[in-house]
């Protein structure tokens, strides 16, 4: 597709786009001195020979009378020839009154002004006529022409002259500009970089002072921003650093208590058996279960915090790790599961990703689980089907896990990925499994969508780059 001017001259350097414009006015500057200097030199050639003309006309006759009164044409056509040979006189000719005629013209000078240049300037041949009268008697006339050409010549010739020094003062004046420029603009080719360091997490860069005023300014503003940048980022780190200990520490503390739960529960649930009659006391044998059923859910709810904690950061080495493998591990561990519930996993040859082992296991176990959870079909009769497919694009690994259940409606497909964020509240999850897998692929540079099939069902997408 073409590109617009605007969007074209937009695209260009600083440096091109003042060349650009700083050549185009002293282009039309010297343009306009030019055509005003040709016009004012045509004007001035033209006054010359009108001027040259009238003093010819005005001495010619008187130069001529002697040989015309007595009819010596041989001495008339030899000073004929003798003035035509003066600079800028084209031809001249004598009309006898009798009709006798005679001339003599130089021959025509070599025209170095393109035509277009002696008829857009005005310059052109000018003649006169004078009669020859001596003692009242008219015995004849002459005629002369003067040519313009050598005048249009020498103005070409001059300005050419004028664009040679005029171009020349143009170059000088560009290499004097872009020196300027070069050694003005190169802080700001550093603080560029400075900028690019910055944002690729390398705080302690800091920049020379240097340059005019102006950039002076702007670099001690830019290292003051760096240190306040960097001294910020300490405070942050400190401070999840902080937040992080104390969500593992009070997931730590609450286990033990989830633990205790359910373990009394069971034994105050072995001891009723024991005591209890037959059928009896079944309001308090479901306040076991709930009690139970509870410990258990917040027990896999501190399990899923201290992962969701633990997901941003590699626990073992970062390489090509084989997605097949891992997901075969990942199957035999859910194998149970899928069996009671019927399920079927089918995945094609997987290209390697560039993770730990590890996260690479939690992020597949998790979204394998979200199928179940989640991707069971409407129709109970129906068993899941999951599907695993991959691919190599570019630098990305790029993986789909997809089911066969509802689907997502298009409006919650980037809400599911918050924490605690689930669309239905009664489905025994904790709403943190998405909200982990995201933080796994966003910590390796990745990202993590949901797409919709043409028919039933969802797939869970996700793409991990190569680097590090």
């Amino acid at each position: 597709m073409a590109r617009s001017p605007d969007s074209f001259w937009n695209r260009l350097p600083f440096v091109a786009r003042l060349l650009a414009i700083a050549s185009f006015a002293l282009l039309v500057a010297a343009a306009v001195m030019l055509f005003v200097s040709a016009r004012e030199e045509a004007s001035d050639a033209r006054a010359d020979l009108e001027t040259e003309l009238a003093q010819e006309l005005e001495t010619l006759p008187a130069a001529l009378a002697d040989g015309v009164v007595t009819g010596d044409f041989a001495s008339l056509q030899q000073a004929l020839d003798r003035d035509v040979a003066r600079p800028r006189v084209a031809g001249i000719q004598f009309l006898d009154a009798s009709g006798t005629t005679l001339q003599s013209s130089d021959k025509p000078l070599a025209a170095v002004a393109p035509d277009w240049f002696f008829k857009r300037f005005g310059f052109r041949d000018v003649s006169g006529k004078a009669r020859i009268i001596v003692g009242g008697r008219v015995y004849g006339a002459v005629a002369i022409t003067l040519t313009a050409q050598g005048m249009a010549n020498r103005a070409w010739l001059r300005l050419l002259d004028h664009l040679a020094i005029l171009l020349l003062a143009i170059v000088l004046d560009f290499l004097g500009i872009w020196l300027v420029l070069r050694a003005g603009l190169a802080p700001l080719k550093r603080l560029e970089d400075g900028a690019d360091a910055i944002a690729g997490g390398a705080l302690d860069t800091r920049l020379a002072i240097e340059g005019g005023p102006e950039l002076r300014h702007l670099i001690a503003s830019f290292n003051r921003m760096a240190t306040a940048s960097k001294a910020a980022q300490e405070r942050l780190r400190q401070a999840n650093a902080d937040l992080t200990r104390f969500a593992e520490v009070s997931a730590h503390h609450l286990m033990e208590p989830a633990r205790r739960l359910s373990s009394y529960a069971q034994r105050l649930r072995v001891r009723l058996a024991a005591l209890s009659e037959p059928g009896k006391d079944e309001e308090v044998c479901e306040s076991l279960n709930y009690l139970e059923r509870d410990a258990a859910r917040l027990r896999g709810l501190v399990r899923d915090i201290q992962l969701y904690l633990a997901a941003g950061e590699p626990r073992g080495e970062v390489r090509a790790e084989d997605a097949n493998a891992a997901l075969a591990e990942v199957r035999l561990r859910l194998a149970q599961r899928m069996t009671a519930m019927g399920a079927v996993l089918d995945f094609e040859s997987l290209p390697a990703a560039m993770i730990d082992r590890p996260r690479l296991m939690d992020l597949f176990e998790l979204l394998l689980d979200n199928a179940l959870s989640h991707g069971r079909p409407v129709d109970l009769a129906v068993p899941p089907q999951i599907r695993v497919v991959g691919e190599r694009d570019g630098t990305l690994s790029r993986y789909r896990i997809g089911d066969n259940g509802p689907g997502i409606p298009e409006k919650y497909r980037e809400r599911i990925f918050g924490i605690f964020e689930r669309l239905n509240g009664g489905d025994g999850g904790t709403g943190i499994g998405l909200s982990i897998a995201r933080r796994i692929v966003e910590s390796r540079g990745g990202r993590i969508w949901i797409e919709k099939l043409p028919q039933e069902g969802a797939v869970v997408a996700f793409e991990l780059p190569d680097g590090d």
